[in-house]
């Protein structure tokens, strides 16, 4: 079963640091499941060994390099509950990783649910991550060492942390 990986912002679903009944509207407006033309962007990795790939992934398109937080998202999940999860190209500076890129398509308020309610389970399963500025720098690294990615295609924002 492979998994989804999305960012999101942890402090959008807490509140304080208990994990809430319901989904709070800040998750769902601040961006953590914000669609654009009803559809959801995701990474698709294997299972929780290549979750790196993913972070690399989201890393290298990023414009900053600060602490986010991962959550894990279960595909067969998605499709028992008719989420659309469509292949498409991802906007990535790491070529190999461009094909893992899924939009989760066609969403209406229904699936923006489902996939919301989702989130929350992963939550009190511990399937929410952070990731820190340290540990980002090491995948980042790592993949310019291992030629998957230039620092030139890198934001400068970044590039200069590194």
């Amino acid at each position: 079963m492979s998994l989804l990986i999305r960012k999101i912002k942890k402090s959008k679903w807490l509140q304080g640091d208990e994990v809430p009944d319901d989904v709070p509207a800040d998750a769902i407006t601040g961006g953590c499941v914000r669609t654009q033309c009803n559809t959801l962007s995701v990474w698709e990795v294997p299972d929780e060994n290549r979750i790196d790939e993913a972070v690399l992934a989201i890393v290298a398109a990023g414009h900053h390099l600060e602490s986010i937080d991962i959550v894990q998202i279960d595909r067969e999940y998605l499709e028992e509950n008719e989420v659309d999860c469509i292949q498409t190209k991802g906007c990535t500076k790491v070529e190999d990783l461009v094909d893992t890129h899924i939009d989760l398509s066609n969403l209406t308020y229904k699936e923006l649910g489902i996939i919301a309610y989702h989130i929350v389970d992963k939550f009190r399963q511990n399937k929410v991550e952070r990731y820190r500025k340290k540990r980002l720098k090491e995948i980042l690294r790592d993949a310019i060492h291992n030629k998957r990615l230039k620092i030139t295609d890198l934001e400068d924002s970044i590039s200069e942390k590194l």
